[in-house]
């Protein structure tokens, strides 16, 4: 009877580790996004695009790739300076720094408005919502790559 009590113990035991073990494992929806799932919309950077000219290109050039007062939003400059970080990131340290004549004017609107633009320059895919970077809250981390 002991022999028969302690292998349902074990069967139960497996069953556990095997459920704790898949529950544990991240889904695919809380796997961490990059730039390329589509994070901003095709309208968005239109908007952005107006919003850059207005703001940003006066140093970054119209072209985005920078001039002598400011470096390039795009091309190797921009994705080999920022690959790896989030676009949290990225937002906090243009908010903090940006434009350069006033950091932080900038409302959260047309920041995140221009990062899509900046992200739609750099041949990244746009998807089906708005990016929305709060800069209170790190929120769901998008990886640049």
């Amino acid at each position: 009877m002991s022999v028969s009590i302690t292998r349902r113990f074990a069967l139960v035991l497996f069953a556990a580790t095997v459920v704790a073990a898949a529950l544990s494992v991240p889904s695919a929806a809380a796997q961490e996004r990059t730039v390329n799932d589509g994070v901003f919309t095709a309208e968005q950077a239109t908007r952005g695009r107006a919003a850059y000219r207005a703001q940003c290109a006066a140093c970054h050039a119209t072209n985005l790739f920078g001039g002598e007062m400011a470096p390039g939003l795009k091309g190797s400059g921009f994705t080999g300076g920022w690959s790896g970080a989030t676009l949290w990131e990225l937002a906090d340290f243009t908010n903090a720094t940006m434009p350069q004549d006033a950091p932080g004017r900038l409302s959260a609107q047309e920041l995140n408005d221009i990062i899509a633009y900046i992200l739609r320059e750099n041949d990244y895919p746009a998807g089906s919502d708005e990016l929305a970077i709060d800069l209170a809250n790190q929120g769901d981390p998008i990886r640049i790559e």
